[in-house]
């Protein structure tokens, strides 16, 4: 399988997806979630997460649309591998890392960058994990100052927390739980 960046300046361009079970974004719940992105924060001079990235298209279209930096962090080695071997296809090879590991166990203190937008898309059967996860990554550090964290699932993630905002966007039947860190 093969999916495409639709936006910015590696639009059209295509990365291959591993064959695991991997639950690929389809390509309009991106520019719908790209394009509400913007509407709330510039893209230019900020850093990306995403968070159970499998075939890292999130990170490649951010480094699309303007993030200087984009990090990945996906458990199944052959995806991960995947990613790389994408970023450099792409010529993106120094503006996107990769993080092998579980976010669940992962030292998210460790990582040396705060972001500005943290896209997390787990297996839809982790939603009920996403809360206590939330918290763990809001008390690492890696929060920048001005922050949008978004949730895909099959359902919306509650999660309340001192200082974040929220709202839902929904497309047929994938919603996307955004919360944000300002007024």
């Amino acid at each position: 399988m093969n999916l495409r960046v639709s936006s910015g300046i590696l639009r059209g361009r295509y990365i291959k997806v591993p064959d695991t079970d991997l639950r690929p974004t389809e390509e309009k719940v991106r520019s719908a979630f790209f394009n509400t992105l913007f509407s709330m924060i510039e893209f230019e001079n900020r850093k990306f997460l995403d968070i159970f990235s499998g075939s890292g298209i999130f990170a490649f279209e951010a480094i699309s649309r303007g993030f200087c930096k984009s990090c990945s962090i996906e458990l199944n080695q052959k995806a991960a591998s995947r990613i790389r071997t994408s970023a450099a296809e792409l010529g993106i090879k120094d503006d996107v890392s990769v993080i092998n590991a579980d976010a669940f166990s992962l030292n998210f203190a460790a990582i040396s960058e705060q972001f500005n937008t943290i896209f997390l898309d787990p297996p839809y059967a982790l939603g009920d994990k996403m809360p206590d996860l939330l918290d763990k990554i809001t008390d690492s550090g890696i929060v920048g100052e001005v922050c949008v964290i978004v949730v895909e699932g099959n359902s919306e993630t509650a999660w309340q927390k001192a200082g974040w905002n929220s709202k839902i966007k929904k497309f047929g039947g994938t919603y996307l739980t955004i919360f944000y860190n300002w007024e």
